[in-house]
């Protein structure tokens, strides 16, 4: 059972940890980049009436885009740390078996 425990715990703490990641790579400021090729001229990119360029996202959409990300990086850091328990659990496991095997039957 201390196995399922280890499991259990790495798989809780692969979601928390992906979630805390998830809100610093969406909340991050963003910051315009150097200039690079584009497929399109950029004259043909419709510009928006009354908007800056370089202008902050609004709260809803910052808020849109938390509970979108939340719903992938969630499960996929859950996976992760299933993973990560699953090899913790079968290192521990070895370590285990081998210190009752370490004489020869006689």
């Amino acid at each position: 059972m201390a196995g399922n425990k280890l499991v259990k715990i790495s798989v809780v703490a692969g979601f928390i940890l992906a979630e805390v990641y998830m809100v610093f790579v969406v909340l991050a400021p963003t910051r315009p980049g150097p200039p690079g090729r584009m497929i399109i001229p950029a004259t043909m990119i419709p510009k928006v009436e009354g908007v800056a360029p370089g202008t902050q996202p609004p709260p809803s959409a910052m808020a849109q885009r938390v509970l979108i990300s939340a719903f992938f990086f969630g499960p996929f850091g859950a996976c992760v740390g299933l993973g990560v328990g699953l090899l913790l659990d079968g290192v521990r496991r070895a370590v285990a078996s081998r210190g009752g095997d370490c004489r020869p039957p006689q």
